[in-house]
């Protein structure tokens, strides 16, 4: 072997030597990245393990929480149900004899104090039974218990025979009140007590907010997507913040104009919600000083017919 042959032979061994030693730290390199790859997998899998426990121990308590908010829901109802009934016996015993007393059905009752005072009996008595009733539909609505039972109803006869049972309130308060739906004009599918139910509490709404010498006035119109009743007045008003707390339970509007009124707050809402279950909707309008306006709605599949309603 020459010098040169040798010579080269030499560097191709250390050519080698260098590639096998590049290979060995490569390989070196690519066992440590792996290595750490697979620890940090390794501790990926043990925090995806340990949400997973957390996440199944969450949803045994939710679990447990529904079962208990139903049970609650249930006995909520139950003994709402129970007291409703209690409740009204006594009331119902105490508005009737007060009547009687009122209106000295068996005879004049002396002095007129008395007829003062049965008549406050009788007016409170009523005012606690509509109470009652009331929180008891908000009860049934909230555990799912508030059932329809639709009928075929003719909208301006449901106007105005709740008008004509508004109309004592409406000339106490000095309010005219006015019925812009002819009977026949519309018939609905609907259930025709919780609808007597919607229109009364918003007619009592109006007449109570407004002023002597204002007006309130019912209107219907048929539509594309429906049917639509509002209920509009010259009263009071609302502010446009104070809108949605007047739709909330028990929501009382902490103002100097609304707040000598009488009220439990649980008219609208009550309202709102029978609208929903009929598949239709409650919405309000309102400004101060001006009036208030509610309108109630029906979708088209509970319009049974109709003629041009004013």
């Amino acid at each position: 072997m020459t010098k040169r042959e040798e010579s080269d032979w030499q560097a191709q061994i250390k050519r080698e030597r260098r590639a096998r030693k590049a290979a060995e730290r490569l390989l070196e390199d690519k066992s440590r990245e792996f290595s750490s790859k697979t620890e940090r997998l390794r501790e990926q899998l043990e925090e995806l393990a340990f949400t997973k426990r957390e996440l199944e121990a969450t949803a045994q308590n939710l679990s447990r929480a529904l079962e208990a908010a139903a049970a609650g829901n249930q006995s909520k109802s139950q003994f709402l149900a129970t007291m409703s009934h209690e409740l009204r016996t006594p009331l119902n015993a105490v508005i009737g004899f007060s009547e009687i007393l009122k209106d000295e059905i068996f005879g004049p009752v002396g002095s007129e104090r008395y007829k003062d005072y049965a008549a406050s009996i009788h007016k409170s008595g009523s005012h606690l039974l509509g109470l009652i009733n009331d929180i008891l539909d908000i009860s049934k609505f909230d555990a799912g218990k508030l059932e329809l039972h639709d009928d075929t109803v003719d909208v301006g006869r449901i106007v105005a025979e709740c008008e004509s049972l508004m109309e004592p309130q409406a000339q106490k308060a000095k309010v005219t009140l006015q019925n812009q739906i002819a009977e026949g004009a519309v018939r609905l599918k609907c259930d025709d007590r919780r609808l007597r139910q919607v229109l009364l509490n918003l007619l009592s709404n109006a007449v109570k907010f407004t002023p002597e010498g204002g007006q309130v006035t019912v209107s219907a119109t048929t539509h594309a997507k429906g049917f639509s009743m509002t209920v509009a007045d010259t009263g009071i008003g609302i502010a446009p913040e104070d809108i949605p707390r007047a739709l909330e339970r028990f929501g009382q509007i902490d103002s100097t104009l609304s707040r000598k009124y009488e009220g439990t707050g649980l008219g609208l809402p009550l309202a709102q919600h029978l609208m929903e279950l009929h598949g239709g909707a409650l919405a309000l309008e309102s400004e101060v000083g001006v009036g208030t306006t509610v309108t109630i709605t029906l979708p088209a599949e509970r319009v049974l017919g109709s003629r041009e309603a004013a």
